[in-house]
């Protein structure tokens, strides 16, 4: 079953489920899920070739959050995923046709061949028809947005060349060593982890005939003995290419002027913009070396041609109308806050007159806890899965004590806003049960201004209100390359996922907002900026 074929007739309908490598016994939530795409659990038994890289670009989301997972995982992962995909019937049907058409036209070429590039199809994995070329001996994967090398790489065992740069690999797995005939091995550009989270330096010794290492520009794989280290564990006169670009300094969101398009840009990785420059304005070449400010020059250049951006505006998501109490409460309440000021405000590189955030505690329960009061690697591993704490508003409580002091400090600073906390749960738990479940934290905010920015550790999207009296001030998010939504949040919610480039648009009076967030959890893969886009105001 191709996956043209999985993803089409399910275009337009409701949350559906994307399955990535072969189902096994332990996915035994698939059967419990198949009705949602309308095909039996025999039928869901298959390999997808391709898992569409999502519409955007940019750096994926909830990086920070899943590095622990990664580091975690990496001895046991066996490159089956599954995930949840809510909003894919937003995809554009005509490019997931087109993806897959490439792909089948070059793996069909190329039937016979030792090579095979299959470079810039927008692929998620790497599709299992490679892993029946044993003959293999040059493979090139650069350009994609490959998470993962499968564990069945080991069975390419001709490859003299294998090039997966320019993806978003975080580990390379110890398959690698079976590789044995390996010559060059190219994972620039990347986003490997630290060293003794991501390269397999035993399997490495097993590469005798390696001549070339190319680790360049994995911005977390960097240590005072790096280059050390790797030398020992490949063969001698083996080059291992090091090192990054040098880093210029970027100024802090809150000095930005978000009404400029360089400040809505900025908060984009170096590497994002020079995808944009090749996929949106045809502007390609080798773009690998060249720094950041002269890949901004040449973005800003092809925007003027272009011409200015569009801008759309959404509407927000009414609350029903007994919630206006306790906006009103909420109202009072923000504004009987003595907001921190200074240096001992929170969040110091954004610029508002406040900001406060409030932490959802993971109480644990006892079974679930070390000796420390901390969750324990079980509890971590089910929280991993999408297990969320039972209580939905928690509270001290007897036995407090038992928790570590960053537990204790963020039940405390919550006793301190409960009320504040309270009327915020009840407020997005009427528009969204679902998701009052499973944020962790919320941000109080005050006079909120401009200070566009990523959410890197967020790992899905977020809700924000606004209240206050003010006119103006919608949450803003770049929608696509050439389209800016400005999303109305005066005393509605909007639903936005802040793993795009977002911020204030201006207002005049005064505005507080609360925001909720996930930063731990199941990842949500970035689909669209923006939800709830049927109507404008």
């Amino acid at each position: 079953l191709k996956c043209c074929n999985l993803l089409l007739p399910v275009m337009g309908c409701g949350p559906c489920w994307v399955f990535v490598g072969s189902h096994d016994a332990k996915s035994s939530k698939l059967s419990s899920h198949a009705s949602s795409v309308g095909k039996s659990p025999a039928q869901q038994k298959v390999e997808t070739e391709v898992l569409l890289c999502a519409v955007s670009s940019g750096k994926h989301g909830g990086e920070a959050a899943e590095e622990e997972a990664c580091a975690k995982s990496d001895s046991t992962n066996t490159g089956q995923k599954i995930y949840q995909h809510p909003s894919l019937h937003r995809l554009d049907p005509t490019r997931v046709a087109a993806v897959e058409l490439r792909l089948q036209s070059v793996l069909a070429d190329t039937a016979d061949s030792t090579e095979l590039d299959l470079s810039s199809l927008d692929l998620w994995s790497v599709p299992p028809a490679v892993l029946t070329r044993p003959q293999l001996r040059e493979l090139t994967l650069k350009n994609n947005c490959i998470l993962e090398l499968p564990p069945d790489v080991a069975v390419l065992t001709a490859l003299t060349k294998l090039d997966v740069s320019r993806n978003r690999l975080r580990v390379l797995p110890e398959a690698v060593g079976e590789l044995r005939c390996l010559r060059e091995l190219n994972v620039m550009t990347n986003h490997l982890l630290k060293l003794q989270h991501s390269v397999p330096l035993a399997a490495f010794k097993n590469l005798t005939s390696l001549e070339l290492l190319d680790v360049r520009f994995n911005p977390k794989l960097t240590s005072a003995t790096l280059e050390e280290v790797l030398t020992a564990h490949v063969p001698d006169g083996c080059k291992v290419l090091l090192g990054g670009r040098p880093t210029q300094p970027q100024l802090p969101a809150g000095e930005l002027d978000a009404t400029l398009l360089r400040s809505q840009l900025e908060p984009w990785s170096t590497s994002a913009m020079r995808r944009r420059l090749a996929e949106e304005f045809g502007i390609d070449g080798d773009l690998d070396e060249t720094d950041r400010e002269v890949i901004f020059k040449l973005l800003l250049d092809a925007y003027a041609v272009k011409g200015p951006r569009a801008l759309r505006r959404v509407p927000g998501i009414a609350l029903p109308p007994n919630s206006e109490p306790l906006l009103d409460e909420l109202l009072e309440k923000l504004r009987g806050t003595a907001f921190p000021t200074g240096e001992k405000r929170e969040r110091l590189t954004i610029q508002a007159h406040g900001y406060i955030i409030l932490r959802r505690p993971l109480l644990p329960a006892e079974e679930d806890a070390d000796d420390n009061g901390e969750p324990s690697r079980e509890a971590n591993t089910k929280r991993q899965h999408g297990m969320r704490p039972e209580r939905p508003m928690p509270r001290m409580k007897p036995g407090v004590e038992k928790l570590g002091w960053k537990q204790r400090t963020a039940a405390a600073k919550l006793q301190q806003y409960q009320r504040v906390w309270d009327l915020a749960y009840s407020l997005v738990q009427s528009v969204d049960p679902d998701f009052a479940e499973q944020y962790t934290a919320i941000s109080m905010t005050k006079n909120f201004v401009g200070s566009p920015h990523v959410d890197t550790e967020n790992v899905g999207p977020f809700y924000g209100i606004s209240i206050g009296n003010f006119e103006g001030g919608g949450i803003c998010v770049e929608n696509t390359p050439f389209e800016v939504a400005e999303v109305d949040t005066r005393r509605k919610f909007g639903k936005v996922d802040g793993r795009f480039p977002h911020w204030v648009a201006p207002y005049t009076g005064e505005r507080y907002s609360i925001i909720y967030y996930p930063t731990h959890g199941p990842v949500v893969p970035k689909t669209t900026a923006i939800f709830h886009t049927d109507e404008v105001f």
